[in-house]
């Protein structure tokens, strides 16, 4: 098997084995007789009647969902959860609805008000199973009064294309949203609140993972501020939201505190998945096929050009080394700042650039960069996969990477060169995985 081949199969094989419906079992168990609840090693008794909830927002909701429903099964009372545009679950009692993802519009609003008016509805003392991964941050998008889903899907759209981190982002987020930053807590406050939550950011901070709209902390008006000033932002947003941001630091300002989320005694949150585990997962996979392999840590966090500094740099070493069969394993998320006009994501994108560093080395070396949820930026691919050779054969076949590149419009460069990994939406989310394969 060539290492192209090879490189996906390890991608796709490790999508399989950190599904949700695979280790939920381990995580989240029923006894019936005992009338038990049990996560991980945390009981929750349900002898007095209690009700049993799910909701969930975020990518991996359908296989969580699904997952939490095998375990459950008719113990579960009702549920409500917004997943992406084109998810599949079999889901019995739980109810599905669709968002939109990256950038919200009016069915992530509708969704993100039935979401809320069904947590109004669940009687106290009942236990609710809150299933959050990434991608919630555009699915469960409720502006605050006086913006709009227009006003506010042009503040996403701006951070997007900023080069602004996930951390800057969903600072800016949580300002401007009814549910994020722990605001949707208060609507959860009557009853048992379980969140088991799978992690798409790098250091597994639960406030930022989806913006947190059921962890309590603090929302900055003035961090808010300083994020869009930052990346030349503030002046280009709709009125309406320059006029909230001010009011909000006005406030902040003049009381000499900034507004906290809060939290209540029956709360409970769970990593149950990130992407530390699955880049471990990975690394294990590809040393038992016979590679000597490096697990690169900790997760990225940065600019797109740092990160490929730094890929570059660890190739160079390896090759440096003269030893052969070896893997790199890489995982995180970069930001890209968008100046062209182009189609990609952040992963197509990165294998672009590296298929340009790798253009004059002499050694068979496979590069991939996909993201675990199946989708990449506003496209159908999860990533993608190039080798040492794929810059000089495009251009003998006409198509000129640089020009793509430069405008940033990788999707298109794959869809013509080839390279593309395809995989469909995987109801997962824990971040990006990059495999570097040097062949013997």
């Amino acid at each position: 098997m060539n290492l192209t081949n090879q490189a996906e199969n390890f991608f796709r094989s490790i999508l399989k084995n950190v599904n949700p419906r695979e280790f939920f079992p381990e995580i989240l168990r029923w006894n019936a007789e005992d009338n038990l609840l049990t996560v991980y090693d945390h009981r929750f008794s349900t002898g007095n009647g209690q009700n049993i909830y799910v909701i969930g927002t975020g990518k991996a909701s359908p296989t969580m969902a699904e997952a939490t429903e095998s375990i459950l099964g008719d113990r579960i009372e009702a549920g409500l959860i917004i997943a992406p545009p084109g998810s599949r679950a079999e889901l019995s009692t739980i109810e599905m609805l669709e968002g939109t993802h990256p950038i919200p519009d009016e069915k992530s609003f509708e969704a993100s008000k039935k979401l809320v008016s069904f947590a109004d509805g669940i009687p106290d003392d009942s236990i609710v199973i809150n299933l959050i991964s990434g991608g919630t941050s555009a699915l469960f998008a409720l502006p605050v009064e006086g913006i709009s889903m227009t006003e506010l899907q042009q503040v996403f759209k701006a951070l997007l294309q900023s080069g602004a981190s996930i951390h800057e982002v969903n600072t800016v987020r949580k300002t401007l949203s009814q549910v994020k930053g722990g605001r949707f807590l208060s609507r959860l406050n009557h009853t048992t609140l379980i969140d088991l939550v799978i992690s798409d950011v790098p250091d597994d901070d639960l406030r930022y993972i989806g913006s947190g709209p059921t962890i309590a902390q603090e929302i900055s008006f003035r961090e808010s501020v300083d994020v869009l000033e930052k990346y030349s932002i503030l002046e280009d947003l709709p009125e309406s939201v320059k006029e909230h941001l001010q009011n909000g630091l006005n406030a902040e300002e003049k009381n000499n505190e900034i507004e906290c989320s809060i939290d209540f005694d029956q709360h409970f949150s769970w990593i149950v998945s990130s992407a530390s585990i699955v880049a471990g997962r990975t690394k294990e996979l590809i040393e038992q096929e016979g590679y000597q392999t490096e697990l690169v840590s900790p997760a990225w966090s940065g600019l797109i050009d740092d990160f490929e500094e730094k890929i570059f740099k660890k190739v160079k070493s390896v090759l440096d080394s003269g030893s052969k069969k070896k893997a790199l394993v890489f995982f995180g998320e970069c930001t890209v700042k968008v100046t062209g006009d182009g189609l990609g994501g952040r992963n197509q994108e990165l294998a672009l650039r590296m298929a340009k560093r790798l253009k004059d080395l002499k050694q068979n070396i496979t590069f991939l960069s996909a993201g675990t949820d199946g989708i990449d930026g506003p496209t159908d691919a999860a990533g993608a996969i190039v080798t040492q050779k794929t810059w000089q054969k495009a251009k003998n076949n006409g198509v000129d990477p640089g020009d793509y590149i430069d405008r940033n419009d990788s999707y298109h460069f794959f869809q013509k060169a080839g390279g593309h990994i395809i995989t469909g939406p995987t109801g997962n989310n824990v971040m990006d995985l990059q495999i570097v394969l040097f062949g013997e």
